[in-house]
């Protein structure tokens, strides 16, 4: 007889192993990316497509709040996760991740050019149909917007049972990609994580620092050519993730190589094992 459930186990299994897989792939082809674009000097941009460039971010007083750590950026990323428990299963959830952003420059020494980006967020409902969120090892990825960092620290942890800071209220109550926090709903009295426990990551790029920024150049309305740098804008792509950074470019380089090997390993053998978990649950047909 068909051993169903350990043919279900397998498949289950196999599933997740191509995730991992297909993720391997994602940042490997980042990697590429980033690996064999030669850096243009910001004055040498003199056509629309892709561009990249190291320099240090400038703006004209268009700084904004960051939602969690409430940091002067012209970037912010953000991350919600939450503690969830069910059955003899526990793990941090991601229920929602973005990225806000106001027009800002990169400033080479030789020029400067605009960067402008939309705000994008996922929520735990486009999470679930995406794949973009597991690209990113320190930071986000969403819409095709890799923000890849040195660090991405919690800033802010509130217990289920707690009563969030009024800057976390503000953010979650104007997110829509953010649910409201329900509380715990499996202890009255809990060692270390509750159900229903939040942290909120963040990492905020200010005026001043130096980036790494890899996007599409394209032009303004009316722009003649052949272009300048005040002639086009740095922007996302439909086609290319774009693709920020405080990373010197080498160690982007080797972020996205260890992240790929890793995820590859990780479906490879997770395949293997969900396969051969079907086969021997349908044994018994052969």
């Amino acid at each position: 007889m068909v051993d169903l459930t350990l043919v279900g186990i397998g498949l289950f299994v196999g599933i997740v192993g191509l995730v991992f897989a297909y993720t391997g792939w994602l940042n490997r082809k980042q990697r590429r990316l980033v690996a064999e674009t030669g850096t243009t000097e910001v004055r040498g941009i003199d056509e629309e497509g892709r561009v990249e460039v190291k320099g240090e971010v400038v703006t004209d007083g268009g700084a904004f709040t960051s939602p969690v750590g409430r940091a002067d950026a012209v970037l912010a990323a953000w991350e919600v996760e939450e503690w969830n428990e069910r059955g003899d299963t526990s793990n941090w959830r991601t229920l929602a991740s973005g990225v806000y952003s106001e027009p800002f420059r990169v400033d080479d020494g030789t020029g400067a050019v605009e960067v402008s980006l939309t705000d994008r967020v996922s929520g735990e409902s486009e999470s679930l149909l995406s794949l973009d969120s597991t690209v990113a090892n320190d930071g986000v990825a969403v819409d095709n917007v890799t923000c890849e960092f040195e660090e991405f620290p919690v800033v802010e942890e509130v217990g289920a049972e707690s009563e969030p800071p009024e800057h976390i209220r503000s953010f979650v109550a104007g997110e829509r990609g953010v649910s409201g926090q329900s509380g715990s709903i499996t202890n009255l009295v809990d060692i270390g994580n509750a159900h229903g426990d939040r942290r909120y990551a963040e990492r905020a790029l200010a005026p001043g620092e130096e980036v790494y920024l890899l996007g599409h150049a394209e032009a303004d309305a009316g722009a003649t050519h052949p272009l300048h740098p005040e002639d086009v804008v740095l922007t996302a792509d439909d086609e290319e993730p774009f693709i920020v950074s405080d990373h010197a470019e080498e160690a982007l380089v080797d972020q996205f190589g260890s992240g790929y090997r890793r995820s590859l390993a990780v479906g490879v053998a997770l395949v293997v094992a969900g396969i051969a978990a079907v086969v021997a649950g349908a044994t018994p047909l052969l």
